[in-house]
């Protein structure tokens, strides 16, 4: 046989590499094993080979990254990723190792961008999934993170919690101004509350306030002036009569909670619950947790009123 000839070259190229596949050089078996293909492309022994030696530089090289990692070796694994992208573009493995590789280095773009690519490769693999939704919550992607933590809740139900604060982070992202700080704030005051009260329960941000109403002299000029007037009209705070004050920048505390909570409630036609009658209720049905701090932060205030909506909701039965 002609020594020139295609099936002599691949033959010679595959004898060298499987030596070199037995000394572990799997990258350069690979590629002698693909210019085989290349001359010979009807012997199916040499594409053969290739599957079965891709199969096994892809697992040396997902070994060899994952062993960078655990050292904290982040260029490395990274090298070891990249290669695994050169040799298996359409695997998620080198793309979830980048991503692990960038979040570790703090850069949650990149480490977003990699989860992307490696959730569009294996979209029904949960592991990457998971992993995609955490950073789009690091990345303030809380719609596309609500969306996966969903999926994720039909067959694993932990993931529901996640799915509801990134709900809630979401509307939060979404709010007017005076409400987005009024949840931002660690002690949320009372004119803060009426801020979210306004802005989340229809009821309140329709009411009409009656004439002869109470006002209260420290809140005007305020910018929550008008969401503390209704929500002074609606019985959510009152004024002193002594000192004409409700004390707008007083700080809301877990014993007030139970009774707010029961007028929005109220306000949207179901008053009896037995998750609002106590802080302990609340909390045993996951509404507004008990904590050491006697005051509520503005995400817990607003994540209370949210969930007592979705509660009035479920109360009200089919329409």
């Amino acid at each position: 046989m002609d020594p020139s000839s295609p099936e002599v070259r691949a033959a010679a190229l595959a004898t060298r590499a499987e030596a070199e596949a037995a000394e572990g050089r799997l990258r350069d078996a690979l590629d002698g094993y693909r210019e085989a293909v290349r001359l010979v492309p009807e012997d199916d022994r040499y594409r053969d080979r290739v599957g079965e030696l891709r199969a096994a530089f892809v697992t040396s090289l997902r070994d060899e990254a994952e062993s960078a990692l655990r050292r904290g070796d982040l260029p490395s694994a990274r090298r070891a990723a990249l290669a695994l992208v050169e040799v298996d573009p359409g695997s998620p493995a080198g793309y979830h190792v980048l991503t692990s590789v960038a979040e570790a280095e703090g850069k949650f773009e990149d480490a977003w961008a990699a989860a992307r690519t490696a959730h569009d490769r294996a979209p029904d693999d949960a592991a990457l999934a998971e992993a995609l939704a955490s950073l789009s919550v690091k990345t303030a992607r809380f719609a596309e993170a609500e969306a996966l933590y969903g999926l994720l809740a039909r067959s694993d139900p932990a993931m529901a919690a996640k799915q509801t604060a990134a709900r809630l982070e979401f509307q939060v992202q979404n709010l007017p101004p005076l409400a987005r700080r009024a949840a931002a704030a660690p002690r949320v005051t009372r004119a803060q509350l009426a801020a979210l009260l306004v802005t989340l329960v229809p009821e309140v941000a329709s009411a009409r306030v009656p004439a002869g109403a109470e006002v209260a002299t420290d809140i005007l000029d305020r910018p929550e002036q008008n969401a503390l007037v209704k929500s002074i009209a609606l019985g959510f705070f009152s004024v002193s009569r002594e000192t004409h004050h409700v004390g707008a920048d007083v700080p809301v505390s877990r014993s007030e909670m139970p009774g707010v909570l029961q007028r929005v409630a109220s306000l949207r036609g179901n008053p009896e619950d037995g998750c609002l009658v106590s802080p302990a209720a609340l909390a045993t049905c996951g509404i507004l947790p008990e904590t050491a701090s006697r005051q509520v932060s503005g995400r817990e205030a607003f994540a209370a009123i949210d969930a007592t909506l979705r509660l009035a909701r479920q109360g009200e039965g089919p329409s």
